[in-house]
């Protein structure tokens, strides 16, 4: 896997934005899209988002894949639903991922398959 593509969607019948990743996700590009993500979220009033990584490889440590967790943190409304989709070699970064912004108090999860995440993000309230 090489570049990032990106395919953005909207789940059908919710008011849920979906990006799938396919190929490789740098720390940088990532801070950018994840700014960016945030921006459109807030600007959109969404209620949820899943984030697909199954088709991804991230180059960055679990660490700064906690950073990027504070971008959603300080700009996202604790209102939304996040979801993550994750493989087998990015589980601990989504796991990590949505233990920090349980904590901070979103309804947050990670999921090893698409119809767990979709469930979850079509789920109203907390």
């Amino acid at each position: 896997m090489t570049d990032l593509r990106l395919e953005r969607f909207e789940l059908e019948g919710a008011n849920v934005f979906c990006a799938r990743l396919l190929g490789v996700n740098r720390f940088a590009q990532s801070r950018e899209n994840a700014a960016a993500l945030a921006e459109r979220l807030v600007r959109e009033q969404r209620d949820g988002l899943i984030l697909d990584y199954r088709a991804c490889t991230l180059d960055h440590t679990i660490e700064q894949f906690a950073e990027i967790a504070e971008i959603f943190i300080a700009r996202v409304p604790k209102t939304c639903r996040i979801a993550y989709v994750y493989g087998p070699d990015n589980m601990m970064h989504a796991l990590v991922m949505t233990k920090r912004l349980k904590a901070a108090g979103y309804p947050a999860a990670a999921f090893a398959d698409w119809e767990g995440a979709e469930g979850f993000a079509r789920k109203t309230g907390r």
